[in-house]
């Protein structure tokens, strides 16, 4: 089974894959280090003890290929597993330099990289037993091992600086590496904990505001059923008065407006209904129903629609409704005192639909803009920004995305982007 993205960015498995690349690299640092000292310097090294050199070396070659593989698979890595990892590393060291010298080989330092890492990934007990593995290993190495033979002892300790000097390079590099990887993963791991908090908050800020919404629908019903009677009666009695006759067109406004509030309660109701929204819908014909069942709320808004020639599916419409009203209704309250224009735009490209919103009133203070969509924020036409707070949050579930935008002509850009079916 192939690893799935989401398990590719668990840490685990991330410091698996460090894990294989440093036993990649020490792997060649250590047939490096075998060629130059067994073909440059004046060191003998054994038919017998390169076979073996070079059979730990395959050996660990095999398991770090067996490790790779194992990336493959979801499971996490625990640290069971990278215990074991580092065990092997810490083995194969050993062996390496059992038949090269054992303690007196420069490179019996390289224990240290194999520690640091297993604090740095380890708990406290597995990582204190690994360290207590590698002190019993250096300890045994100072008694039994296999002599190096240096056929010019003047030499040996210019040899034994250099290889030291060479130790000290490759594990301060592997170590340096291998930690600040592991500190940028917390780091990352920290921050996408922090947007998850900041998201969980911002949910329950949303169901909040939705149960208020609902137990408000809750309470307009019986006083719009109420409100509608009474509008009724006066127009039928306007018909026959001369006196209320004036009123007449007052009252089918009336009766109007009910009509829309009504038909937004009916909209949360079918809303709330998953089944209500199964199925792909063309964005076209949606958008130019929903458009002129809008214009019934703002009558005297000038509003212009621009529709393209192809057109786009999508399975979000209903959603997709309760966001753009909230952009529609913030757009007339924008123009409606100057008797200003909105025009709606819908494009429809390859990469999915946007839905543009304009309008020619005052526009938005910039400083504003960051802050619209996430947070309650005061307008100068009355509204305190729940709206957007709503329409942002409902446009991040369905993975469509607002832009907001302030032009230097004047009047406000809203931008909603969507994903086609």
């Amino acid at each position: 089974m192939d690893l799935p993205p989401i398990f590719s960015t668990l840490p685990q498995h991330q410091i698996l894959s460090r894990l294989i690349w440093m036993r990649w690299i020490a792997i060649v640092a250590q047939l490096l280090v075998i060629a130059v000292v067994h073909f440059t310097l004046d060191v003998g090294l054994s038919a017998g003890a390169l076979k073996s050199l070079f059979g730990v070396i395959a050996l660990l070659g095999i398991f770090n290929l067996l490790s790779w593989w194992r990336m493959r698979y979801a499971r996490p890595a625990g640290d069971s597993e990278l215990f074991m990892q580092l065990l092997v590393d810490v083995s194969s060291l050993s062996l390496l330099l059992y038949f090269s010298g054992g303690a007196t080989n420069p490179f019996v330092s390289f224990y240290l990289p194999a520690l640091a890492v297993g604090a740095a990934i380890l708990p406290w007990r597995l990582a204190f037993a690994l360290a207590l593995y590698a002190f019993a290993s250096y300890s045994l190495l100072t008694y039994v091992y296999q002599p190096l033979h240096i056929h010019d002892s003047s030499r040996g300790m210019a040899y034994h600086l250099a290889g030291m000097w060479a130790n000290f390079a490759v594990s301060a590099a592997l170590i340096t590496w291998f930690v600040t990887r592991i500190s940028a993963n917390l780091r990352q791991r920290e921050t996408q904990l922090a947007q998850a908090r900041e998201r969980q908050l911002q949910g329950e800020r949303m169901v909040a505001l939705g149960a208020q919404a609902a137990g408000a629908a809750h309470e307009m019903g019986t006083p719009l059923a109420t409100i509608a009677v009474i509008a009724g009666e006066l127009r039928n009695e306007a018909r026959q008065s001369p006196v209320l006759l004036v009123y007449g067109a007052d009252l089918a406004l009336i009766e109007q407006q009910i009509a829309v509030c009504k038909n937004a309660l009916e909209r949360m109701r079918v809303d709330a209904d998953p089944q209500a929204a199964l199925g792909p819908h063309a964005l076209k014909e949606w958008l130019g129903k929903f458009i002129d069942a809008w214009r019934l709320r703002y009558p005297a808004i000038k509003l212009s629609l621009s529709l393209p020639e192809q057109d786009g599916m999508s399975s979000d419409i209903q959603v997709l409704g309760q966001i753009l009203l909230t952009l529609l209704d913030n757009a007339a309250r924008a123009v409606a005192a100057a008797g200003g224009w909105v025009q709606v735009t819908l494009t429809i490209s390859a990469a999915g639909a946007l839905i543009r919103v304009r309008d020619d009133g005052a526009g938005i203070d910039a400083g504003l803009l960051p802050r619209l969509g996430y947070q309650p924020v005061a307008g100068s036409a009355g509204g305190k920004g729940i709206g957007l707070l709503l329409a942002f949050e409902s446009a991040r579930q369905i993975g469509a995305g607002i832009r907001l935008s302030a032009p230097a002509a004047g009047g406000t850009i809203a931008d909603l982007t969507v994903a086609l079916a």
